[in-house]
């Protein structure tokens, strides 16, 4: 299977990725009851839960970033699966996910003090490797489109 153009393994993970883009859009607009079933259902296993009054922000905040990955990802996909990796757009597509991503570390990393579990925390650090991964793919894909220009000039 080809990794990167018209049907391609670039292809696939962009339709994986649009499947979720739509299954958190659907989440969030219909959070408040998915959560207050969710919290009803748990509630007599967990003694110590999360209020409903952080959560329910939390939620909103953490699933509104989460689809401008998505986003993110969408994009980028779509210029592999055209057969441009080194589109001048990736650098900065690259970029918007590492705010993102440290957006969402920051998230987590507030839930961690308020209620801290070892889930919160694996999160919190997980998105801040991708915030720094990702910082420097873009610094990676920059270069490459500046290499790629400097090619398609020279005869």
């Amino acid at each position: 299977m080809r990794i990167i153009g018209k049907v391609s393994l670039s292809f696939c993970v962009r339709l994986l990725t649009d499947a979720l883009l739509a299954a958190n859009v659907g989440t969030l607009i219909f959070l408040p009851s998915v959560l207050s079933y969710m919290y009803d259902l748990l509630a007599e296993s967990y003694l110590n839960m999360e209020d409903v009054s952080f959560l329910l922000p939390f939620l909103y905040v953490c699933g509104t970033l989460t689809l401008a990955v998505l986003v993110l990802g969408h994009m980028i996909l779509r210029t592999l699966e055209k057969g441009q990796p080194f589109d001048k757009k990736n650098p900065v597509y690259f970029r918007l996910l590492a705010i993102v991503s440290l957006m969402l570390s920051a998230a987590f990393f507030i839930k961690v003090a308020l209620y801290g579990t070892i889930l919160t925390i694996f999160c919190a650090d997980l998105f801040l490797i991708f915030a720094l991964l990702s910082l420097i793919m873009s610094e990676i894909f920059r270069q490459a489109s500046v290499i790629w220009e400097e090619h398609q000039l020279t005869i």
